[in-house]
């Protein structure tokens, strides 16, 4: 069994995450450890988080500065190991797999989800980012560049296009369902774009237009373009 002294010496010897799998390795061998642990998964209780973000926020000042200075290192590590589970679930037989995300997916709070990133996103929007040159807009670049590359490579391009088009084709058809959230969407930018011209002229034609165009027309063959030339005058057919 591991020691205090032995996971000490391992955290210091070793990072935090590193030693962590080696310690976890160990202890998954401890039937007590693993009952433990789902009695400690199956008290979690998410609502209370709130709660004790607004306790860090407030009560202590200092340790809330280290907690957000450890956040892309948390950020960092919760992306590798999502990575990883995605590796893993790859390997998973169809049918396994699509009853394990289905029970995922079920529990998830989605308000919760979207007030989250709603939240942040607004948060970013607020800043001051006009200046290119600022640290923030180069920052926010070089995440996004990295997200785009890695992603691709990770979904694979003809996977991806066949999920695209099936998702296209979703909202089309919800889009055409005066009671679902998809049509009061785009009536909604609809109406939006409509009342900003400038938005039309600046950004959709722009982005628009070389989709839009019409393909110009291919030019004919020179041979069949000598075939139809009409015949010079004084040049009859031989009898």
């Amino acid at each position: 069994m591991t020691t205090e002294t032995e996971i000490k010496t391992a955290v210091e010897t070793q990072g935090l995450i590193d030693a962590s799998e080696r310690i976890m390795r160990e202890l998954i061998a401890t039937p007590k450890f693993k009952e433990a642990i789902i009695a400690l998964l199956n008290s979690i209780d998410p609502p209370a988080a709130r709660r004790l973000v607004r306790t860090l926020f407030w009560h202590d000042p200092g340790l809330l500065m280290s907690i957000m200075g450890s956040l892309p290192a948390m950020v960092n590590v919760a992306s590798e190991a999502l990575a990883e589970v995605a590796n893993q679930m790859n390997s998973l037989p169809p049918l396994l797999l699509r009853d394990f995300l289905n029970r995922v997916f079920a529990g998830i709070d989605g308000a919760a989800a979207g007030e989250a990133v709603g939240g942040l996103v607004g948060t970013v929007l607020s800043l001051e980012l006009s200046e290119k040159e600022s640290g923030l807009a180069q920052s926010l670049s070089g995440l996004g560049s990295g997200f785009s590359r890695a992603y691709a490579e990770a979904a694979g391009s003809l996977a991806l296009t066949g999920r695209l088009e099936a998702w296209v084709a979703g909202i089309a058809e919800k889009a055409a369902d005066p009671g679902s959230s998809t049509y009061a969407f785009v009536q909604a930018a609809g109406k939006a774009i409509k009342d900003n011209p400038a938005f039309v002229e600046n950004v959709l034609k722009p982005l628009l237009g070389p989709a839009l165009k019409a393909p110009a027309a291919k030019k004919a063959p020179a041979r069949k373009a000598a075939a139809r030339k009409p015949a010079e005058p004084g040049r009859g057919e031989e009898g």
